[in-house]
């Protein structure tokens, strides 16, 4: 009698336990299978949590087909996030790019996903032509100065400086930015076309940008007449920049270029200025000693070297002219 109790017993658990299983929805299974997901990402176990995800994902689907529930795209999409974030952090980037892949069927047109499908692209996977594909593709449906920037130097980063070139026009042609002309001048004397790059620095100016920018420009034009080794126009631009907006690197440049030119008075000025901005600068007493001790001031030049025998950068230099003029 006892014996027939426990199996009357253990059938009635059984039945018990298959009908809460049975009373179990797809919808509640892939809520868990979320919830799994959730905690395997918090332990850091980044894959498994985006596999889970992903089968949240089809089981919460499968429901909508077989139990007629709503379609919740706003779960979808956080799922998806959540999917995309364990793969990337899991270093699964072929899956990460496939997660991507179905966001943007949600939501074609968020940058975010293209932007992100790009990175992953070319920095991860070195597929950079496939990137630029994707970021065409964007840009044709929704034009942006932003992504044709980075189309632009996504070639420069393949040394296809042609391409570079019409892209970084085309973001020109959007906005005139600073940045942009400095990256077209550049183009263009990768290309051996100097003058088109002093020309684009030209056009630049003539729209009037703010003074900021105008500075700037002025400083890049100033750059690039010295890589082309046109020293006086080099000096004429540098000089342009300093007029608008005051740059202790302008000045210790010009110093530099006056010094070398044998334009001690003008070098002078410089020096005075720099050291206006920025008193006891050593670069700036380290030229003015030496003009002076090329003219023949040599006390006053002693002064100045006496101070530079305590700085690092110049005291060897400096001890070995107080050498000099000691023993003369």
């Amino acid at each position: 009698m006892h014996k027939r109790s426990l199996i009357i017993t253990v059938l009635l658990i059984g039945l018990i336990a298959s009908s809460l299983f049975a009373d179990k929805s797809l919808e509640r299974i892939a809520n868990e299978k979320g919830v799994e997901g959730e905690k395997l990402f918090n332990e850091k176990k980044f894959t498994e949590a985006a596999q889970s995800f992903e089968e949240a994902i089809l089981l919460l689907k499968e429901a909508v087909q077989r139990d007629g529930i709503p379609l919740d795209n706003e779960k979808i999409s956080r799922w998806l996030d959540l999917a995309f974030n364990g793969y990337y952090q899991g270093g699964s980037f072929e899956n990460a790019i496939k997660v991507l892949d179905s966001q943007l069927k949600l939501d074609p047109t968020n940058y975010k996903y293209v932007n992100y499908k790009s990175i992953i692209l070319k920095k991860y996977l070195d597929r950079t032509d496939e990137a630029i594909v994707e970021l065409i593709k964007y840009n044709n449906a929704k034009r942006s100065f932003k992504v044709e920037k980075k189309i632009a130097s996504y070639y420069y980063d393949l040394e296809d400086y042609e391409n570079a070139l019409v892209w970084y026009k085309k973001a020109y042609q959007q906005k005139q930015d600073a940045t942009v002309i400095k990256n077209i001048a550049a183009i263009y004397i990768k290309l051996g076309q100097n003058s088109d790059a002093i020309t684009a620095y030209e056009d630049f100016i003539k729209t009037k940008p703010n003074e900021s920018v105008l500075a700037r420009t002025y400083m890049n034009l100033g750059k690039l007449y010295e890589d082309i080794k046109n020293n006086a126009k080099s000096i004429e631009n540098y000089e342009k920049s300093l007029q608008i907006k005051y740059n202790n690197n302008i000045v210790l440049g010009l110093i530099t270029k006056y010094y070398d030119n044998g334009s001690y008075n003008k070098a002078l000025t410089k020096i005075a200025l720099l050291l206006d901005n920025n008193p006891g600068n050593s670069d700036a007493i380290y030229y003015r000693a030496m003009i002076r001790y090329n003219r023949g001031e040599k006390e006053t030049a002693k002064a100045d070297f006496q101070t530079l025998a305590t700085v690092p950068k110049y005291s060897k230099v400096a001890n070995g002219y107080l050498e000099s003029i000691k023993s003369e």
